[in-house]
């Protein structure tokens, strides 16, 4: 544990209460980084959000809650009710209160968690003039960008060694765990270069193997995402219980994290893949898992069209509305007496992805999220049920290479038709035209649609974001894990 959080955990909690509510001017506790340690080392759940928010939580979570602590972080203490005061500790909070011995409390506020850590490490009490505070933040910053460097050229050595067999679950398995660990400490852009060369390969893999693997037979196993309810189906024994978790817009790496905490727990973890229907948007990826056939363009994406078809498959296989249950975020999290098959569809991590900056926010954002998605799995698998983990796409960081103009996106389909990474046509014509002329994209290009094959985007060319809808290997090769009792 790192002995800054310890400290700041100290700082804002007591042993007596388990909500402590805390102003925080400086920012320091809404940090993802700081959240998530917070979390990961002591336990405790950091709610950032309006009054309004708050209140919410502390009564649908925190008052229901059996022994988890919570800090909520407020912009005054004066406007939080009273009786939430009263069933807290409340307190006032600044990361300079954890360095009383360092002069320069404004350059404390302007540094990453990752220097202070360092720093309160090495001074720990000792007295640090002014002049003595600039020279110790430079020294550490340069020695973490040299570490960074060195960490990036090992990792990036590790991914040159793996053997890329594309037909292979360990291939995505130990590309992801590499990523995971560079983007967990920092070092991601010192990679990239070598993200893309294996992205490459799957590329050369897409042309040759792809839409013949979307034809495979599904009793041994689920190769696409439009065969993981025959697969299913084909292997579940008499009256066994099954679910189905889909998290929707969760890479194999974030996996990597979550498996991490599925580890603490005292249950049977059979890792796989599977492979998203191409473009990799939800609209068709996850409506080919719940139709478990090949998805309908005309299709309209919403929980009751998936919860009819969750029922109506097995209805096909010759059980009961009675017999199946589907559970969205909108639903109470409650299985109804005697269901058979159950789904559960979350779409919170799709949320925070997009809303990600970058694949370190995202990193932050899936380690809080992990704890409440295992306590749901845990529920599941007491309940009887093998459950069966997995995602209908999951996401690349991409760069801006040009918006459309408004002449090139009369000739696209309707709904769906276009999305950062992807294009569906109801021209083939100028679909043929917009792809000739344009070569200096990369694009894989389909019956009537087109997807990017690289980490590019159709947005402003200074612009980032992490997203999906193309043929990139982070975004197509998606988890599919099965679950269940020791």
């Amino acid at each position: 544990m790192s002995d800054l959080i310890k400290k700041v955990a100290q700082r804002i909690t007591v042993d007596y209460c388990n909500l402590s509510i805390v102003e925080n001017p400086d920012g320091f506790l809404s940090q993802d980084v700081v959240r998530a340690l917070l979390l990961q080392d002591c336990g405790i759940e950091v709610v950032v959000g309006s009054n309004l928010q708050l209140r919410i939580h502390y009564e649908l979570h925190y008052k229901v809650s059996t022994g988890r602590r919570y800090v909520y972080i407020c912009k005054s203490k004066d406007t939080i009710l009273a009786d939430m005061k009263r069933s807290a500790h409340v307190v006032d909070f600044s990361i300079s209160d954890v360095f009383p011995l360092f002069a320069d409390k404004a350059l404390l506020k302007k540094q990453p968690f990752e220097v202070l850590d360092i720093l309160h490490s090495q001074i720990d009490i000792r007295k640090v003039s002014l002049q003595e505070c600039t020279l110790l933040v430079q020294a550490i910053a340069k020695d973490l960008a040299d570490k960074k460097r060195k960490s990036a050229d090992y990792l990036a050595k590790q991914l040159a060694d793996i053997e890329l067999d594309w037909n292979k679950a360990t291939t995505i398995s130990l590309v992801s765990q590499v990523l995971a660990k560079a983007i967990k400490e920092g070092v991601y852009e010192g990679i990239e270069n070598k993200i893309d060369e294996i992205n490459e390969s799957f590329q050369n893999w897409v042309d040759k193997e792809y839409f013949a693997t979307l034809q495979s037979n599904a009793l041994l196993k689920a190769k696409s995402v439009n065969k993981i309810l025959p697969h299913i189906a084909a292997n579940r024994e008499g009256d066994e219980k099954i679910a189905l978790l889909v998290v929707d817009g969760f890479a194999y790496w974030q996996y990597v994290i979550l498996k991490e905490y599925l580890g603490r727990e005292t249950i049977n973890i059979e890792d796989g893949c599977t492979l998203a229907w191409m473009p990799s948007i939800t609209m068709l990826s996850r409506q080919a898992i719940f139709r478990g056939a090949v998805p309908q363009q005309d299709y309209k994406q919403s929980p009751e069209n998936e919860k009819k078809l969750w029922v109506d498959f097995w209805r096909s296989q010759g059980l009961g509305s009675y017999d199946v249950q589907y559970i969205s975020d909108k639903d109470e999290f409650a299985i109804n007496e005697g269901i058979k098959c159950l789904a559960v569809v979350t779409v919170k991590m799709d949320e925070k992805m997009h809303s990600s900056s970058d694949y370190k926010d995202l990193y932050s954002l899936t380690e809080n999220w992990c704890p409440r998605i295992v306590e749901q799995i845990i529920t599941i698998v007491n309940a009887g049920y093998k459950l069966y983990l997995t995602s209908d796409h999951g996401s690349v960081l991409s760069y801006g290479w040009r918006t459309l103009s408004q002449v090139e996106k009369v000739f696209l389909y309707k709904d769906g038709s276009r999305g950062a990474r992807h294009l569906i046509y109801n021209n083939k014509e100028e679909q043929e035209r917009f792809f000739q002329e344009n070569q200096d994209i990369r694009m894989i290009k389909h019956d009537n649609w087109m997807s990017i094959r690289d980490n590019h985007c159709f947005v402003n060319d200074r612009t980032t974001m992490l997203t999906h809808g193309g043929s990139h290997f982070l975004e197509m090769i998606v988890p599919l894990i099965k679950i269940g009792r020791l």
